[in-house]
């Protein structure tokens, strides 16, 4: 038997069978419930096919999308299916694998830049850590709520931050030269 061909094969060599002219009522009965039963599991066979390849399709939309955890269910949903190919079931289960490390790796570096961010926040550093947090919020394909909520909050603290340090410093601009240079008509420039 061919791989990938499947235990249904034989339901060729079945109707061979039953069209030779055989004398045997008891071994007609045989070969057409033999021939029935394969047929039943190669229609079976063919349709978890299909719809493994449907969840295949909508895995790779979701993959597309940077929605790895919907891809994750739509490829787990393909291996589930008794599709009876080693090699189907393996790129389904490899598509799983990639679609898990693709989501770690987004939720890292979200992470990543989460903590940058908050080492922005200690150094006073404000536009970094709005670069910091906006770079994590635009990461797509965590699935992590917690850790969005986290990095929009940091985003919002470092704006009003950085606005009142812009309001504190906005309250002495009078007394910075026009050009900006601080100690500039000091020095003669």
């Amino acid at each position: 038997m061919r791989e990938g061909a499947g235990p249904f094969e034989p339901a060729e060599a079945l109707e061979a069978g039953l069209a030779l002219d055989t004398q045997s009522e008891d071994l007609q009965g045989r070969l057409q419930a033999s021939l029935a039963s394969a047929q039943a599991g190669l229609g079976a066979q063919e349709s978890a096919r299909k719809e493994a390849s449907e969840h295949v399709s909508r895995a790779e939309a979701c993959v597309s999308s940077k929605d790895y955890a919907g891809a994750i269910m739509a490829y787990e949903a393909a291996v589930a299916l008794d599709v009876n190919d080693a090699s189907l079931t393996s790129s389904y289960q490899s598509g799983v694998e990639t679609s898990r490390g693709a989501m770690s790796d987004a939720v890292g570096t979200a992470r990543g830049k989460l903590e940058e961010g908050e080492t922005a926040v200690a150094a006073q550093d404000w536009e970094s850590a709005i670069a910091c947090f906006t770079a994590g919020v635009s990461i797509e394909g965590t699935h992590d709520d917690d850790l969005s909520s986290s990095l929009r909050a940091g985003l919002e603290s470092a704006e009003s931050s950085k606005a009142a340090r812009d309001a504190a410093r906005g309250g002495r601009a009078g007394l910075l030269p026009a050009h900006g240079r601080v100690g500039a008509r000091a020095r003669g420039g």
